[in-house]
């Protein structure tokens, strides 16, 4: 009896290991690689094994579409369908395992035409509501009063934020903020405000003070980040109702207009626009602006499409005029901000096409970025290229639009900026190489410019 039931456990242990469901493996040797969407190929994937998992999300129905990821020496493919989740491994060089994840979500963009209609070829300037209440829930929880990268700790209006929401630190809600934004001047913590003040900007107020979705823009976060109004939104909602976050809002309405009339004198959008038109021949229907007097030097920018109909949204810093310079100085340290986060609409689809090359010019990251700067937020080769590829082309955009002479004073603080500040370390010597690469051949192309930088970057 006893050997029954020896062979009995046994099988029963058997059957389970071998109805276990095994997740497919694919290898690379290279951190950064493509992947396949729909139809489409993107050029770069940067494999993170400390993301467990990595998410890709891709718009689905019933009907489901493509998947894929190629390496450098296996592929790997998959129809995948709205509300699939499918996961599979990514060995690297042989010994580090990413555990990546596929999910299939529903439609993110509806643009109507009446939106269209109201939004084509302008751009709009905005301080959101439900934007400043995250803003203000970080700038309360225990990071936010440290990093002053994240938060704009040098104004008046910062020191009546704290003075009225400090009574509300120990609310769940900022609980779940310090539960994730766990450190000054890291990347964990940063994908967190990321996403936090980004997605913040597809909601609004409804008639009951609840928090609801404009119906527009499903999610306005990075791709491969969860929004963090799926599971806090009844959280965030009181936080608000008993601070009087709303009343709060509705007395600093002047002061915020004051701050959007200040932000378009000094960044002239539709100049910055014909300009990066005319140079890359392609546009987008529609430019918006979200920012906070709370934000300091965290800034990003995504772009939507859907019927036909483009929309780029820039999340930046407010701007102010100085005492030290000339109002062409002055518009310089500002619309940089804006114009960096614009450009990338230009340049990462232009650096696309130019990919393998710029892998293999910028893959030893040590010449090019200090990621014990904020550089390492830049995981991709292709991402250090792009930084140093928009900055660089707003110094032509400035020679392009200001007297020399203000230009050559404002440049080198950039520079400056660039590598001591963002650790780009070469910055200041490729940008004076494209700089006098146009004042030669003032006509060059961005394509011609993107052939010469990459020729002139493989021989530092």
């Amino acid at each position: 009896m006893k050997n029954v039931l020896k062979v009995l456990i046994m099988s029963i242990i058997v059957f389970s290991c071998s109805n276990k469901k095994t997740i497919p493996v694919i290898e690379s040797n290279v951190k950064t690689i493509k992947y396949y969407v729909d139809g489409k190929y993107k050029p770069s994937w940067g494999i993170n094994p400390k993301l467990k998992p990595d998410r890709l999300e891709v718009e689905a129905d019933s009907k489901g579409v493509k998947v894929g990821f190629i390496t450098d020496v296996d592929s790997i493919f998959f129809s995948i369908k709205e509300k699939d989740t499918i996961q599979f491994n990514i060995v690297l060089h042989k010994k580090d395992t990413a555990l990546t994840e596929i999910v299939g979500i529903p439609k993110n963009v509806n643009f109507s035409n009446e939106y269209i209609s109201l939004n084509k070829g302008k751009f709009a300037v905005r301080i959101p509501e439900i934007h400043e209440l995250a803003n203000i829930m970080i700038a309360i929880c225990k990071i936010g009063q440290e990093d002053d990268n994240m938060i704009d700790m040098s104004t008046g209006y910062h020191k009546e934020v704290i003075e009225h929401f400090s009574p509300y630190m120990n609310h769940p809600a900022i609980d779940t903020l310090n539960n994730n934004i766990t450190q000054a001047m890291h990347n964990e913590s940063y994908y967190y405000y990321y996403a936090l003040k980004m997605n913040a900007c597809g909601y609004l107020f409804g008639e009951n003070n609840e928090i609801i979705d404009d119906g527009i823009i499903r999610k306005m976060g990075f791709k491969g980040l969860q929004n963090p109004f799926d599971n806090n939104k009844e959280l965030f909602e009181d936080f608000a109702k008993k601070s009087n976050f709303r009343e709060f809002y509705k007395n600093h309405k002047d002061y915020y207009q004051g701050l959007v009339d200040t932000y378009k004198q000094l960044n002239p959008i539709g100049k910055m626009q014909n300009w990066l038109e005319g140079k890359f021949g392609f546009k987008y229907g529609n430019y918006l602006v979200t920012f906070s007097p709370l934000v300091s030097g965290i800034h990003s920018t995504q772009k939507y499409e859907d019927n036909g109909f483009s929309q780029t949204v820039m999340f930046v810093c407010s701007s102010e005029f100085s005492d030290e310079y000339n109002r062409n100085i002055d518009e310089m340290f500002s619309s940089r901000v804006v114009f960096t986060e614009i450009d990338h609409n230009f340049i990462n689809p232009t650096t696309d096409r130019y990919i393998d090359k710029v892998n293999e010019v910028f893959k030893d990251r040590n010449k090019w970025a200090d990621d014990s700067s904020a550089a390492n937020a830049y995981g991709s080769t292709s991402a250090v290229f792009n930084e140093y590829m928009t900055f660089a082309l707003f110094s032509i955009y400035c020679y392009d639009n200001f007297p020399d002479q203000d230009v050559k004073t404002y440049i080198p603080n950039m520079e400056k900026m660039m590598m001591e500040h963002r650790g780009f370390i070469n910055f200041g010597k490729f940008n004076q190489e494209l700089i006098s690469v146009l004042e030669k051949q003032p006509n060059t192309t961005i394509d011609e410019m993107y052939i010469v930088m990459l020729e002139w970057s493989t021989k530092q």
